[in-house]
C-alpha cells in the first residue's frame, strides 16, 4: 500500500510538472503589493515550468512593499533576459512574457511588456 501511494505521488507530481509544460502562454507582472515572500514564491512556481527567474536587485518600502526590481529570466529553450525598474510601475505593466505558441508574435518580452488598465479599456 505504501508503494501504490509513493508511486501515486510521483505519477502526480509527473502530471503537474507535464501540464505546467504545455501552458501555452505565460505572463509574470509584479506588482507595488508583492513582497519577499511573494516573490519567491514566483520564482518556486516558475522553476515548475522550467523558467529561470533571478532577482538581481530587490527594493522595498518600510512596510515591505515592493518599490524596485531587476529580473533576469532563462526559459531554458533559447529566450532569455534581464530589465530592471525603479520605481515600479502601479500598473500591471513590468514583468515578462514567455508565448510558447507557434503563432505568437513575440514568443518573449520582458521588462515593460502589459498595458496599464487604462490602455485595456480603450481596446
Amino acid at each position: 500500500m505504501r508503494q501504490l501511494m509513493l508511486t501515486a505521488g510521483l505519477f502526480l507530481v509527473s502530471l503537474s510538472a507535464l501540464m505546467a509544460q504545455r501552458i501555452p502562454k505565460i505572463e509574470v507582472y509584479f506588482q507595488r503589493q508583492h513582497t519577499l515572500q511573494d516573490l519567491q514564491n514566483i520564482r518556486e512556481e516558475l522553476s515548475v515550468m522550467n523558467i529561470r527567474l533571478d532577482y538581481e536587485r530587490m527594493e522595498f518600502d518600510e512596510q515591505g512593499r515592493l518599490i524596485g526590481l531587476g529580473i533576469s529570466v532563462d526559459c531554458n529553450d533559447g529566450f532569455s533576459g534581464k530589465a530592471y525598474v525603479s520605481p515600479l510601475p502601479s500598473d500591471l505593466s513590468f514583468g515578462f512574457i514567455r508565448d510558447y505558441r507557434s503563432n505568437a508574435v513575440a514568443p518573449f518580452s520582458i521588462g515593460h511588456v502589459g498595458a496599464s488598465p487604462k490602455d485595456k479599456e480603450k481596446e
